[in-house]
């Protein structure tokens, strides 16, 4: 009996956890006036928080198919966010001809020779 009261508060701070996690990256999203600071804050928080409610459905529901699915959902997720923010990081550096004012950005020369 104790146990299933420790396993449910349990499962419920990792809910709060990934709820809040997710709400902390909503307000970066909407305060943060740099793209690329967008970008990060959506990419870490998103994985997190995927993390986190899984860990909770494990803890409240048990190993089941169901948990399977959203462990595949979520190895997705890791495979992909990385990727995909590093297209729209990619298409910012290219895109926005104001971006020396906010970095230091490398020479002509240099990136040429980079690549």
């Amino acid at each position: 009996m104790i146990g299933e009261y420790i396993r449910f508060a349990l499962s419920a701070v990792c809910m709060l956890g990934g709820a809040v996690t997710l709400i902390v990256a909503l307000i970066g999203l909407l305060r943060f006036d740099f793209a690329l600071n967008r970008i990060h804050a959506a990419a870490m928080a998103d994985t997190l928080a995927l993390l986190l409610f899984l860990l909770g459905v494990i803890l409240a529901f048990g190993w089941s198919a169901v948990v399977w699915k959203l462990a595949l959902v979520l190895l997705l997720q890791w495979c992909t966010a990385p990727l995909v923010s590093h297209m729209l990081a990619k298409l910012e550096y290219r895109a926005d001809r104001t971006l020396d004012e906010h970095l230091v950005l490398p020479a002509e020369n240099e990136e040429v020779a980079a690549q």
